[in-house]
């Protein structure tokens, strides 16, 4: 095999762990990491990057396998998923595959053979990928914004958070750069404060991410109006940026340049 492929585990228990890193070793793979924790597995993931993820549903902390995958999937993060769990919840089972991406769902006890036809699938979706497109280069380490999503605490790459919007005294908008939106319990201060420099308010109600910026332009239409308009990546939507923060906003800016 011309390039020895990396795998990290996710498993609270610690004999399927050792179980499936035994596996791993007979199918030449390098495993680069095991752990029990889906908050911490987040946070060592851009140390980490494997190509191939094998995560069991049920594990210690307050994530569960499928919010980990989700965060990832919300963050951009495409790598190949083997749901690896002992659940019969066809619900469970539905959304790894339709919601999550995953190549494979092995239930336990996970056996040899049926690992290695995971496996193979895998790096068959891998080698795929890498044949038609190029790999881009590694990016910066990612900041985790954790916010609210309905009952549980969901983290998100900042990276991939275009604009955040506050539509009403207890609900934001997060728009993120895949396209997708997702409703927040999570108020705009405290999203601001678990980012960095690079998440900016620009204008009461709004956050925005400076990264994404394409430019800025007085707003048309209105001659009166005292406001700019934000021009984004990745959407048409405008965010209104105002008149008293356009500087600040302009020196940002240039310094990211």
């Amino acid at each position: 095999m011309g390039h020895r492929f990396t795998v990290a585990i996710v498993e609270d228990n610690y004999w399927i762990g050792q179980l499936l890193d035994s596996f791993c070793q007979q199918c030449g793979l390098k495993v680069v990491s095991i752990l029990a924790d889906g908050e911490q597995f987040l946070r060592e993931y851009d140390q980490l990057r494997p190509d191939i993820l094998l995560m069991d549903i049920g594990l210690e902390g307050k994530l569960d396998g499928i919010s980990v995958v989700q965060s990832l999937r919300l963050s951009g993060y495409q790598q190949k998923v083997i749901m690896v769990s002992g659940t019969t919840n066809m619900d469970h089972i539905l959304t790894a595959f339709h919601e999550l991406d995953s190549v494979y769902f092995l239930s336990k006890p996970v056996m040899l053979p049926k690992f290695q036809i995971a496996i193979e699938k895998a790096i068959a979706c891998i080698q795929l990928d890498r044949s038609r497109v190029m790999e881009e280069p590694k990016p910066n380490p990612s900041t985790w914004i954790t916010v609210k999503n309905q009952k549980s605490q969901l983290p998100i790459s900042e990276d991939a958070i275009l604009f955040v919007e506050k539509e009403d005294k207890r609900v934001s908008r997060i728009h993120l750069v895949n396209g997708a939106q997702m409703a927040s319990s999570t108020n705009l201060s405290e999203i601001l404060a678990q980012g960095t420099s690079h998440l900016f308010s620009p204008f009461k109600g709004f956050l925005v991410n400076l990264r994404h910026v394409v430019s800025f332009a007085k707003e048309s239409g209105f001659p009166t109006s005292r406001r700019f308009m934000i021009h984004l990546k990745h959407t048409s939507v405008k965010v209104p940026l105002s008149r008293d923060l356009q500087k600040d906003f302009a020196r940002l800016l240039q310094e990211m340049k």
